[in-house]
């Protein structure tokens, strides 16, 4: 054999399992890499249109990203959500979106608030503000349609900006109940 033709695309001798592991490996190198140091004090400004997450598992989430950091959750008025939120925290993770009410210097108090802070694109001046943007509009292509499974997508990207992982276990196969059924040898007289 020749060393030529021993030349091949790696990539396409794998099988399609392999390639979503490895892309996933590389998403989360991604994710890794946006990690903050010295994290004591998380704050999340919680979504009013919907969360995909209940806060146990958010909250457990931001744990595992940063084991030493307390946790805090705030509604978008401002109100806390359990403990009552320091005056100053490390990191403030903002889930609001286009649409959600706010307080019009809001995203100026939470930055004053944070050492840093990560959110969506929505309301006022907020790409110069925070100092991680996930935009919806760039990423439209990608954004889902329809309100929680947008929530969802949104909310991870927003995480994963912050530096916390979603790690996604494996695929669920399309559901072919019905189309097996109708490939049946009895189901294909009537």
């Amino acid at each position: 054999m020749m060393p030529n033709e021993a030349n091949f695309d790696s990539i396409e001798s794998m099988d399609q399992e392999s390639v979503n592991c490895l892309a996933q490996m590389a998403a989360q190198e991604k994710v890794f890499l946006n990690r903050i140091p010295d994290v004591k004090f998380v704050l999340v400004i919680l979504s009013a249109r919907g969360m995909a997450f209940d806060l146990e598992a958010l909250r457990q989430k931001i744990t595992l990203a940063y084991p030493e950091a307390a946790v805090f959750f705030q509604t978008t008025e401002g109100k806390s959500v359990g403990l009552e939120t320091p005056s100053h925290v490390d990191l403030v993770v903002d889930f609001t979106g286009p649409g959600q009410r706010q307080s019009l210097c809001y995203a100026k108090k939470l930055r004053k608030m944070g050492k840093f802070v990560v959110g969506r694109n929505a309301g006022f001046f907020r790409k110069r503000i925070y100092d991680r943007i996930f935009d919806e509009k760039i990423e439209a292509a990608e954004v889902p349609r329809e309100m929680l499974q947008r929530e969802r997508f949104v909310q991870k990207k927003v995480m994963n900006l912050a530096g916390v992982a979603f790690v996604q276990t494996s695929e669920t196969p399309p559901d072919r109940g019905k189309t097996i059924a109708l490939e049946l040898p009895g189901m294909l007289k009537l």
